[in-house]
């Protein structure tokens, strides 16, 4: 009679240790959600700050220098650094693959951001451009080269989905590849409206009006609009 009191005493001990055990993971994971939805909003924060600093120095409010007002946007860029590599890491048997645009992104924008503080910096009172600093174009580079780069990426991703000899397209394949397609198409208004408001400030293309100029923003935007209604037939 003892031992089987014992026994039960043990054996309830044990499911309660297990069920311990078992509660534990979904805390855990809940701690993780909180910890990732902070760093989402440290990086809007931060975002925010550097749009609200913009604003003030176009003014003439503040009179900082450009290398300490981009300094929230290159907090930003550490802090989403820290977000994509706490992600976890795909199996070895999974076919997903990083993109080449994704990795590249980070080091190209932060290039991007110090010419453009180097040509800012170099920018008189008058608005004119000191002789010894760099051309615009130059700075404009590695911008450019990101989007060449995240519309081939994208266009191969669509390439890589397409159906092999004999086979035949499902409806699944198509909302698939869809998502890449609309990327793609989105970096082609991109890159024309980069180039445009590249060679608007250059002065090479005067005759171009500003309202030329943003409608392929616009139509850009349009694509990621209609990006979004995919989202209410394929989840």
């Amino acid at each position: 009679m003892a031992r089987g009191v014992t026994g039960d005493a043990a054996g309830s001990s044990a499911a309660d240790e297990r069920g311990r055990g078992e509660a534990a993971p979904p805390q855990s994971a809940t701690w993780q959600r909180v910890r990732r939805a902070g760093q989402g909003v440290a990086a809007h924060a931060l975002l925010l700050c550097f749009t609200a600093l913009l604003a003030l120095k176009l003014d003439g409010v503040l009179s900082l220098s450009w290398w300490a007002l981009f300094i929230p946007v290159w907090l930003f860029h550490a802090v989403a650094a820290r977000c994509l590599f706490s992600l976890p890491a795909p199996s070895p048997e999974s076919c997903q693959r990083v993109p080449f645009h994704s990795i590249v992104a980070t080091p190209l924008l932060v290039a991007f951001e110090l010419l453009l503080c180097v040509y800012l910096e170099g920018l008189n009172h008058n608005g004119h451009v000191e002789p010894f600093i760099i051309d615009l174009k130059l700075v404009f580079l590695p911008l450019l080269a990101l989007e060449i780069i995240t519309l081939v990426d994208n266009f191969r991703m669509c390439g890589a989905l397409m159906p092999g000899h004999g086979e035949t397209i499902t409806e699944e394949a198509i909302w698939e590849r869809l998502p890449y397609f609309w990327v793609a198409i989105s970096m082609v208004f991109l890159l024309a409206a980069t180039s445009l408001m590249l060679l608007k400030l250059c002065g090479d293309a005067v005759t171009l009006g500003w309202w030329d100029l943003f409608i392929n923003f616009g139509v850009l935007h349009l694509m990621h609009v209609l990006s979004q209604f995919e989202l209410f037939f394929y989840p």
